[in-house]
């Protein structure tokens, strides 16, 4: 078995991968694994170093460790899916960005910061978000939460805002001009319905934004997509509605004509311009959208000492593969 570990140096802060390569390079040596460790130098290296490690290691099994953020793990994401015999892949994630929303369905998720209890890892297998002709990992969203995100990627850049606190400054910032998203939406094949919402999401995993809890329904090993349609409302309303989307308390009868919660195999999504999309926390342009679930798809690997939500860790029971 070989290990290769992927940093993306320009995530999250310094600080967060001080002294990661040589805290990987003793739990190898500790383990006698063999371990490479890659640095990416701009967008698209994930992917093509994953495709190329793999054409050089044909047939051995390979432990993938995308090191960075969320766009980091859906840039890895779809460098195993593109890989021709991925199922001797599986793909690790050591949460060194800034938002680290994937890793949030996990309990014991500081595990993830241990390379030993990485080296130590048990596969198992999750769905994805296939999304036209890529793959999500985590989430999308489109609207006001997507405006969000772009805003917030303003912010990250500002020496004067905290990481912590990006999020909400572009969030308030955001909501001065509360955009949000007109389109048609077909469920499973049906009937196209036309919507006006503020946002929506569609979800794999169940955090975004740097721990909000939009879709506490969602799992990664449901084989089903959630999804969550919130109606244009006043911002003094949407306001109201904030600290419970937070806390994952907003699905409840008091925000009953707001918001909808839903949940389908596969949706098909049409806009009447390019629309931005927020794919994992990554933005893309689009006029129309077709995303479906890919039960199963990915290896995933979870450290020992953590487990998905809800779940014993590895250390109390197996995690079947």
């Amino acid at each position: 078995m070989k290990y290769c570990f992927i940093i993306n140096p320009a995530s999250g802060k310094d600080s967060t991968k001080q002294g990661l390569e040589n805290r990987i390079m003793e739990s190898a040596a500790k383990a006698e694994a063999d371990v490479t460790v890659m640095y990416t130098t701009q967008v698209g290296d994930m992917q093509k170093y994953i495709r190329e490690f793999s054409a050089k290691n044909a047939g051995e099994e390979i432990r993938f460790y995308a090191c960075g953020g969320d766009g980091t793990v859906c840039e890895a994401v779809n460098g195993v899916m593109s890989v021709e015999g991925r199922e001797r892949l599986s793909l690790g994630i050591i949460p060194v960005g800034t938002g680290n929303d994937f890793v949030r369905n996990f309990d014991g998720k500081e595990n993830f910061f241990d390379a030993d209890a990485q080296i130590n890892a048990t596969a198992m297998k999750i769905d994805l978000i296939k999304c036209n002709d890529f793959y999500a990992a985590n989430m999308i969203n489109i609207g006001f939460d997507c405006q969000v995100v772009v805003k917030t990627a303003e912010f990250k850049r500002k020496r004067f805002v905290p990481s912590k606190l990006a999020y909400i400054f572009g969030l308030v910032a955001t909501l001065v001009k509360k955009p949000g998203v007109s389109m048609k939406v077909s469920k499973d094949g049906g009937e196209p319905e036309h919507k006006e919402l503020l946002l929506t999401t569609f979800a794999n995993g169940s955090f975004c934004g740097g721990g909000f809890y939009s879709n506490p329904n969602a799992s990664l090993t449901s084989g089903i997509l959630n999804s969550l349609f919130v109606n244009d409302v006043t911002r003094i309303k949407f306001i109201s509605l904030v600290g419970d989307y937070k806390n994952g308390t907003h699905l409840c009868e008091k925000f009953a004509k707001i918001l909808v919660e839903d949940n389908a195999f596969e949706y098909f999504l049409e806009f009447a311009s390019p629309t931005n999309i927020s794919v994992d926390g990554e933005i893309v342009t689009l006029e129309s959208l077709r995303i479906s679930c890919e039960k199963q798809a990915l290896n995933i690997l979870v450290p020992k000492g953590a487990a998905l939500r809800g779940q014993k860790a590895e250390n109390e029971q197996t995690v079947s593969v």
